[in-house]
């Protein structure tokens, strides 16, 4: 699975044992649906976005989106 699907799927698992969706995440920090999913596949960037996400599931926006040609492994949290 590639880092992009990973993140996705790790985000959806903590929004969902939170019993919140995406679209209710993305109102809660005041952005669409459309550009919190943009930013989850990797599409776009956005700083607040992704710490925003960082911080609901507890990992560090750095380990979420590491910087290109940085590998990561494990996914601690942090």
């Amino acid at each position: 699975m590639d880092a992009n699907k990973m993140r996705q799927q790790i985000v959806k698992l903590h929004l969902g044992v939170s019993g919140t969706t995406i679209t209710e995440f993305a109102e809660s920090i005041g952005y669409s649906r459309p550009a919190v999913s943009n930013v989850l596949a990797g599409r776009k960037r956005s700083p607040r976005i992704e710490a925003a996400i960082a911080e609901r599931t507890g990992f560090r926006a750095d380990d979420l989106w590491p910087a290109p040609g940085v590998r990561k492994t494990g996914g601690q949290k942090g």
